[in-house]
């Protein structure tokens, strides 16, 4: 079984990732610069949390709801605001933000909960039946070392990429072709020197050690006992990971279809766009309309995964955190979606132990990465681009050679 609180870190992460890919295909696909997309989570969380505490509708149609709802908001918005554009239709989006933000607090506070939040909503595992038996301790099991073999195999491809990061920064600046060794020897050394946690004594607590953090993370010693046994982690997991999966091919889908093509086109030229015949304003809400739709549903789920939803916490700042998902990942780019959403997600966990610091450190990663990499992390290059780029590069010098 996987510690609770990272559980809960990790789903959150998968949240984000359906939240950044529902703002970069507005931003990154589109062009719309939008800083309201927090008021559409609030919407869909606020909206499936509702329905299914005071309607007592099931948890699939408090999820139908509550991307209706973010649907006619769309509309609403998007159909005068749309005709904006650059940081007029950034500031519209904003004050729509504030108006929802507001209206929740004034509702009544016996439905929405007012400014101490909803904490009555039912979470995702009170609709999933409890297995019993040896067979899901097993498939607990399985699940745990699958996703502790993903875990490893992320961490080791995030080190050597953030050598090969460094190298080239460091590269430009002070020669030499060297930069990333010694990233991954730092990496090593801190792994040998900190695999064994230190004893405790009466003053001094003990420490775990990285060795003991894993460990506690994916905690096999839970392995076939009760709490595995009777655990529905592996499910809430699955059904997690399938719906970001779905959402991800949905909007490729999208992107590839002769809209999602006009879309990208608007983008580049607007002027060109419409003297090809393209309708640029019904194209311009219809994706406007989609991307609110996924952020409702991010919304929902966010709703059924923690324990308790604030107005405040719909604010500017979330707006922000997820513009910042989708610039240090790359605008226009799903695979950046995804590293963006988990760097920014996790990376305050992560620092948590240097105490007050770690604010200071978030901000100062933030501030490098967008100094010496402006155009986020992939840019508009996908995963499969930058895996195809030396073969397509060798078959183009083929063709050439053969003409």
């Amino acid at each position: 079984m996987i510690n609770p609180y990272w559980e809960l870190v990790i789903f959150l992460v998968m949240i984000n990732v359906i939240f950044t890919l529902s703002l970069n295909l507005i931003l990154g696909y589109n062009g719309q610069f939008s800083l309201g997309h927090a008021g559409f989570l609030a919407i869909g969380a606020y909206g499936s949390g509702v329905a299914t505490t005071a309607l007592g509708l099931p948890l699939f149609a408090g999820v139908l709801m509550s991307i209706a709802c973010c649907i006619v908001a769309a509309v609403i918005v998007g159909y005068p605001c749309l005709r904006l554009g650059g940081d007029y239709l950034a500031i519209a989006t904003l004050g729509f933000a504030e108006i929802i933000r507001i209206v929740l607090l004034a509702l009544p506070e016996k439905t929405f909960g007012g400014a101490t939040g909803m904490q009555n909503i039912h979470n995702i595992y009170d609709y999933l039946p409890v297995p019993a038996g040896a067979h899901n301790g097993i498939i607990n099991l399985i699940f745990t070392i699958v996703f502790s073999v993903v875990f490893l195999a992320l961490t080791i491809w995030g080190v050597f990429a953030l050598g090969n990061f460094l190298n080239g920064v460091l590269q430009k600046r002070f020669g030499g072709n060297f930069w990333r060794y010694i990233v991954w020897a730092g990496f090593v050394v801190l792994i040998i020197a900190n695999l064994s946690g230190t004893k405790g004594t009466a003053s001094v607590s003990a420490k775990p050690g990285i060795a003991g953090y894993v460990m506690d993370i994916f905690q096999f010693s839970n392995a076939m006992k009760q709490p595995s046994l009777e655990s529905r982690q592996w499910l809430v997991f699955l059904i997690y990971g399938l719906i970001v999966l779905a959402v991800n091919q949905l909007i490729r889908n999208f992107l590839n279809s002769v809209p999602g093509r006009g879309v990208v086109a608007i983008r580049e030229n607007e002027i060109a766009a419409t003297n090809l015949g393209i309708n640029v304003f019904w194209l311009k809400l219809q994706n406007f309309m989609l991307g609110c739709a996924f952020a409702g549903l991010a919304g929902a789920l966010l709703a059924h995964t923690i324990p308790l939803i604030k107005p405040i916490e719909f604010g500017f700042l979330k707006s922000v955190d997820v513009l910042l998902m989708v610039v240090l990942g790359g605008m226009g780019s799903m695979t950046g979606s995804f590293v963006g959403a988990v760097s920014i997600s996790v990376l305050p966990e992560v620092l948590r132990g240097v105490g007050e610091w770690r604010m200071v450190l978030y901000s100062l990663v933030l501030i490098l990465f967008m100094l010496f990499k402006p155009g986020g992390i992939f840019g508009t290059n996908e995963l499969s681009d930058i895996f195809r780029l030396p073969w397509l590069k060798r078959g183009r010098d083929a063709e050439a050679s053969d003409a």
